[in-house]
C-alpha cells in the first residue's frame, strides 16, 4: 500500500512540475493532456502484463500470442519512452504532435524493437555486458521468445514450454533455453532486427519533414 501511495504522489508532482515551469504558456493545457493520455496508455500495458504474469495458479501460454506482446510493448513501453519525449520537444516549438502520424507510428515501432531487444538479450545476452541476470522464463513473462516459440514450435515442443515454462528450477529453464535455440531464435530475431532497421531507414529518409533534425 506504501508502493501504491508513492505512486499516486509521483504521479501527481509530474502535473505540479509541468505546472511551475509551464504554466502561462500556450501549449501549457496540449502538455497536461499529452502526459495524462501517455500515462493512461502506459497503465492499459502494465495491466496487460500483469494479468498475464501474476494470476495465482494459472499457466495458459496459449494467450502468450505475439499480437498480445506487441499491445504490451505498444501500451507499456512505446509511448512514454520514445513517443513523448519527441512529442513534447513539438509542443515547445510550437508545432502539434497530431500533425506528425508518421512520425509517431515510427517511434512507437523503435519503442516495440527496443523491448523485444530488451527480451531476446534477457536470455541470449550476455549478463556481464547486459548488466543483469535474466528472469523472465522463471516468472513466467510474456516474453517475445516464448510467443515467437508458441508460433514455430511443433505440438511436441509446446509441450516441453508448457512443463517447464515460468517455474523457478534452473532445470526446466535450461530445458526453456534448449529448445529456444533448437527453433533457432537467435536467427530468427537476427533477420528480425535486419529488417526492422531497413524499415526504420527508409521511413526516416522518405519524410517530407525535417523535424527529426530539430529534435
Amino acid at each position: 500500500m506504501i508502493a501504491v501511495n508513492d505512486g499516486a504522489l509521483l504521479s501527481n508532482h509530474v502535473r505540479r512540475i509541468l505546472k511551475k515551469n509551464f504554466h502561462g504558456k500556450a501549449y501549457y493545457a496540449h502538455l497536461l493532456d499529452l502526459f495524462n493520455e501517455v500515462e493512461l496508455q502506459t497503465i492499459y500495458g502494465q495491466m496487460i502484463d500483469a494479468t498475464t504474469t501474476t494470476l495465482v495458479g494459472e499457466k495458459d501460454l496459449s494467450k502468450y500470442t505475439l499480437f498480445l506482446k506487441w499491445r504490451i510493448l505498444q501500451y507499456k513501453s512505446s509511448y512514454y519512452s520514445f513517443y513523448l519525449p519527441v512529442a513534447c520537444a513539438l509542443l515547445l516549438l510550437g508545432e502539434n504532435p497530431d500533425d506528425y502520424v508518421q512520425m509517431k507510428d515510427i517511434l512507437v515501432e523503435m519503442g516495440i524493437y527496443y523491448q523485444i531487444q530488451n527480451d531476446y538479450l534477457d536470455t541470449f545476452g550476455d549478463h556481464n555486458t547486459v548488466g543483469k541476470i535474466g528472469t523472465d522464463i522463471e516468472e513466467r513473462k510474456c516474453s517475445w521468445l516464448v510467443a515467437k516459440a508458441l508460433e514455430l514450435a511443433s505440438e511436441e515442443q509446446k509441450q516441453i514450454l508448457y512443463e517447464n515454462y515460468g517455474k523457478k528450477d534452473q532445470a526446466c529453464v535450461e530445458k526453456v533455453k534448449e529448445l529456444y535455440h533448437t527453433l533457432n531464435l537467435q536467427g530468427v530475431y537476427e533477420e528480425y532486427e535486419k529488417m526492422t532497421h531497413e524499415e526504420f531507414m527508409k521511413l526516416i529518409e522518405s519524410h517530407p519533414s525535417n523535424v527529426y533534425k530539430q529534435c
